[in-house]
């Protein structure tokens, strides 16, 4: 007489057979998508399926139905050192297949999925930041003292900035440079004058030490380093040194305000958009925030705002 029942692995494939949905829309119930959308994913549930069936055949589970949360958390036993994105992922399988979800906290995982929890063959990997990387150092510098995008921070990137792009004073002493950056838009950014002097000793002494004065100014960078986290201290510091050079009557242009630094027509263009009619917005100088805004290189108040200021 034929079984009236296949086993238990034949079951559990034959679950993650009907729940296949590849190349199908993804339609969501309580957040959740139907269904398997994915072939590596159907893969790896389809591994986790037949380590469950060995599970089940030890403890005399033979139905599918009968999967319960003690079938359950004898099979996670195993993971029990395992990273969270592994934990998570054997029980997304498992709630798949079930048809009801259960989560690691109801087994005891009190993992938390973090970058710090994610391990490989070779153990737990380190906690890594390129800001604290000795090759970026320089370039982190560089954009905190002028708002320059990592386009002008690659060396290997034929808008990199260089000694050429600074620009002087009278006195030799750099407070901006010329910039070429997005798509090759021409700007000139201001350098903060609490740090001129400074980043005018920097270059000028590598200058001594034989670098090339058309060479890029950053040797090396990381390939994962960014420059918004330093843009934004940046425009934050230029505020406040914008706001208390227009109290103190200082020309921090030198001059060339409208000739070198801000288009007026973009100027007045933004300046009198409708969406920010008061001269005051969140507590700042709306003419003083755009600004901020030309030497970042957006000329919009709103994201200067946004992005850069009030984040």
């Amino acid at each position: 007489m034929g079984r009236n029942r296949k086993n238990i692995t034949i079951q559990l494939n034959k679950r993650i057979d009907e729940l296949l949905r590849i190349g199908e829309k993804k339609v969501k119930v309580n957040g959740v998508a139907e269904g398997i959308h994915s072939v590596k994913t159907a893969e790896q549930y389809r591994n986790t399926a037949n380590r469950l069936s060995s599970v089940c055949k030890e403890m005399g589970v033979k139905n599918i139905e009968d999967i319960d949360k003690s079938v359950v958390a004898r099979y996670m036993e195993a993971y029990r050192d395992a990273s969270s994105w592994t934990v998570s992922r054997e029980l997304s399988a498992i709630s798949k297949i079930r048809g009801e979800t259960i989560t690691p906290k109801e087994l005891g995982f009190t993992q938390r999925r973090t970058y710090t929890s994610v391990k490989n063959n070779r153990g737990e990997l380190p906690k890594s930041s390129t800001a604290t990387k000795p090759e970026n150092q320089d370039a982190l510098y560089l954009a905190s003292v002028c708002g320059c995008r990592r386009s002008s921070l690659d060396p290997s990137s034929p808008t990199a900035v260089t000694a050429n792009d600074a620009v002087r004073n009278e006195q030799g002493q750099i407070y901006a440079f010329h910039l070429l950056e997005k798509g090759g838009k021409e700007r000139y950014a201001l350098v903060l004058l609490s740090e001129q002097k400074n980043l005018t000793n920097w270059v000028d002494n590598k200058l001594k030490n034989g670098h090339s004065p058309d060479a890029p100014l950053i040797i090396h960078i990381d390939k994962n380093m960014g420059s918004h986290r330093m843009r934004a201290e940046y425009a934050r510091n230029l505020y406040a040194e914008l706001k208390d050079a227009k109290e103190r009557g200082i020309d921090p242009y030198n001059g060339r305000k409208y000739e070198l630094f801000i288009s007026k027509d973009k100027y007045d263009h933004s300046y009198n958009n409708p969406r920010f009619k008061d001269d005051t917005i969140h507590g700042l100088e709306k003419s003083i925030v755009l600004e901020t805004s030309f030497s970042l290189g957006h000329c919009r108040i709103d994201v200067c705002l946004y992005s850069y200021l009030i984040r």
